[in-house]
């Protein structure tokens, strides 16, 4: 398993998104989406200190944790928001984590010691 420890610091998330691809190897144009959405979501409102991610691949398998100190929030609990019917009905944020639910293969979250844990598995083919 590797590790990486970043600032919560939006010129962070190109750090992140190299670390990610030095893991898989490729480019993953849903992992990267994951990873932001993911990733700006902890900046804008966690009032956290640090984030850390570890990240592991295996087998076509890439799991991610990402562990952070600020509010618990249990992305898992959002309720899935009302989609427009049509793209001039659709207002600028607020998918980010029903996206990473619809691409993710699993997610798990878990508060503990102060610290939000979230894992996301992603099939990844090679």
């Amino acid at each position: 398993m590797k590790s990486i420890t970043l600032n919560l610091d939006i010129e962070e998330l190109y750090k992140l998104n190299k670390f990610i691809e030095d893991t898989i190897h490729k480019n993953d144009f849903q992992v990267e989406l994951i990873l932001e959405e993911i990733f700006v979501n902890i900046v804008k409102y966690s009032e956290s200190d640090f984030l850390k991610v570890n990240a592991e691949y295996d087998d076509s398998l890439l799991t991610m944790e990402f562990i952070d100190n600020g509010i618990e929030f249990n992305p898992l609990l959002k309720e899935n928001p009302n989609l427009p019917s049509n793209i001039d009905d659709a207002k600028v944020g607020g998918l980010g984590i029903f996206l990473t639910k619809q691409m993710a293969d699993n997610l798990e979250y878990e508060y503990a010691n102060g610290e939000n844990h979230l894992k996301i598995t992603k099939k990844v083919e090679q």
